[in-house]
């Protein structure tokens, strides 16, 4: 009986000394978040990435009861401020407002130190249309007319964009054209020359271009995406002109690899509630832009999703692949 009631005493105080080990541990994820909250923008401040960022991390803070820091890490092509966050304490407290370079990188360059598997997806918060935009005196007027005028003289038709290589070329393979693309350094330059008919269209992320086109400086060809867009609602996307096409870019929200299942969780909770709020929706749709979210298991699945098909994109571009 006394070697019995040892042995319980022994397993009672090994039990006891194994939760106090977890404790510390159970304790800060309960606690979350115990300090501000650092979000990440591998951008400078400014740009589209920046102001979603920024509306978004305003919102979030509400809902945390804590504050959100902005912090913009530019430089290496968006992988100097993502290795900040994937080499980060996994607590929850650094997170990365990412978007499709993440996955483009790893693929194209310039290629990371770390994989994507050391950052934690989250939630998507937002995504985002090219547009094709053309002065307003070039000889077409529709979206199927410049692809038949494209067809007709290749290598003719100019397009400019911010170092969007990757899509256009991808572009004149699925329409079976030639656009003669003109890379530039920005966003900003690349839409000038274009408005001022220094070249005939631009390629470039709808809220680059919004403004330009709402103000008849630009007229619409076509979107990316596979679904016409609420800002842009008589603009048809190029899937419907018959080229399968459907890409854009998104932003979502990634921790580093490890982040505990609780906390990951109740920031995925915490990202669907904001972006499907009105207040929200409207703010992002204003840009050029729309809300978006889901649950970190499908978010994993998309960026898997992406991966493959960028990698048989790759095949294809081989050019484009960084050495």
């Amino acid at each position: 009986m006394k070697n019995f009631i040892k042995a319980l005493q022994f397993t009672a105080g090994a039990c006891a000394m194994a939760l106090a080990a977890l404790a510390p541990g159970l304790h800060a994820q309960e606690r979350f978040p115990n300090q501000p909250i650092r979000l990440v923008v591998p951008y400078p401040a400014g740009g589209t990435t920046d102001l979603i960022a920024r509306q978004f991390g305003e919102q979030l803070g509400r809902e945390l009861g804590q504050t959100v820091l902005i912090e913009n890490r530019p430089g290496g092509g968006t992988n100097i401020g993502a290795e900040f966050v994937a080499r980060s304490r996994p607590d929850g407290h650094t997170l990365l407002f990412g978007n499709s370079t993440q996955v483009l990188n790893p693929i194209f360059g310039p290629k990371p130190s770390f994989d994507l598997s050391a950052l934690e997806p989250i939630s998507l918060v937002s995504r985002v249309a090219f547009v094709i935009g053309a002065n307003p005196k070039v000889p077409f007027s529709t979206g199927p007319e410049m692809l038949a005028a494209a067809k007709a003289a290749p290598g003719k038709i100019s397009v400019s964009s911010a170092q969007l290589d990757l899509y256009v070329e991808l572009l004149n393979i699925k329409a079976g054209i030639s656009l003669l693309h003109v890379p530039y350094k920005g966003g900003a330059p690349a839409t000038t020359d274009a408005v001022s008919g220094q070249v005939n269209m631009v390629y470039a992320l709808v809220p680059v271009l919004l403004p330009h086109i709402q103000g008849g400086k630009l007229k619409a060809m076509a979107v990316t995406t596979g679904t016409r867009l609420s800002t842009l609602p008589d603009v048809p996307t190029l899937t419907e002109l018959g080229v399968d096409y459907d890409v854009g870019i998104w932003y979502g929200l990634l921790a580093a690899a490890g982040t505990p299942k609780a906390i990951v969780d109740r920031l995925s909770s915490l990202t669907q509630k904001i972006m499907g709020s009105p207040e929200m929706v409207q703010k992002i749709r204003a840009s050029g832009a729309e809300a978006a979210s889901n649950k970190p298991e499908d978010f994993q699945a998309m960026l898997k999703s992406e991966t493959i098909f960028w990698q048989q994109v790759a095949k294809s571009l081989p050019h484009l692949v960084q050495k």
